[in-house]
């Protein structure tokens, strides 16, 4: 949890399945949609956030998004 976001909450924001929110933080579906949720959710765009692997971006930035 950062910021407060968990993935529970992203996931009744969007309305959408918490297992959902949980494939597309962990790369294994896309939704650019909740994406840019996301990223706007962390005050980055899509492209900061997702364009590069979610592992290197996050130490780029200091956040472990993997945590959320």
């Amino acid at each position: 949890m950062m910021k407060g976001i968990t993935v529970t909450s992203i996931a009744k924001s969007m309305e959408v399945s918490l297992t959902f929110v949980s494939l597309v933080l962990n790369e294994k579906k896309k939704s650019k949609r909740i994406q840019e949720h996301i990223a706007g959710l962390l005050g980055l765009t899509y492209s900061e956030l997702w364009e590069q692997k979610l592992s290197d971006t996050g130490a780029e930035i200091g956040i472990n998004i993997k945590n959320l």
